[in-house]
């Protein structure tokens, strides 16, 4: 994305989540984003492309700041915290917060697979890559690396979703960070 598609999805996300998706316009996203009418509806056909590619962008800068703060820790339950906060319990804390947040949800929730698949893909890499000094230290059985981190993202997911207030996303999590921290060899 460069940084003009970056600023509409952005500006758009914020009247959505203010205003609701169907009650926001087209004009109304294209004028508070500085950008002509003509030049958002090149880029962005409908309402639904908007919330997918912020969803998008979200993922793939959370990613980036995943690699970037694991860089610095040492242990898995850090490190899985970072994960959790950039990929869960801070896009849940912003849903709670907005208005319309259940709306944008909806929406979400019906983007096609192939979509979903790309940002469930990127995701599970986030989630690898920031376990991956403990790769071979987890006692996994005949569990394959890459279906604990699905198993993880389906968690976050749940969490992210399913949470109604931030204690629920706190005690919710601690169990699986206990779990998996609980499975490293020393």
């Amino acid at each position: 994305m460069n940084e003009r598609e970056i600023k509409i999805v952005e500006t758009a996300l914020q009247l959505f989540s203010h205003y609701g998706v169907k009650k926001t316009t087209m004009s109304e996203i294209a004028t508070a984003a500085g950008v002509a009418r003509q030049t958002l509806y090149n880029a962005y056909d409908c309402k639904e492309k908007l919330i997918y590619d912020a969803v998008e962008h979200h993922v793939r800068k959370s990613s980036s700041l995943i690699s970037e703060e694991c860089a610095e820790l040492d242990t898995l339950g850090e490190r899985l915290d970072v994960a959790f906060f950039h990929l869960s319990a801070k896009p849940c804390e912003m849903m709670l917060q907005m208005p319309h947040g259940e709306e944008i949800l909806q929406i979400v929730e019906g983007i096609d697979a192939s979509k979903k698949e790309s940002i469930v893909r990127i995701c599970n890499e986030a989630i690898g890559n920031a376990l991956e000094p403990f790769r071979d230290r987890l006692r996994l059985g005949t569990v394959e690396f890459g279906d604990l981190c699905n198993f993880i993202r389906l968690s976050f997911d749940q969490i992210r979703t399913k949470s109604e207030e931030k204690n629920q996303i706190d005690r919710s999590y601690a169990p699986l960070r206990q779990l998996l921290e609980n499975s490293v060899r020393n």
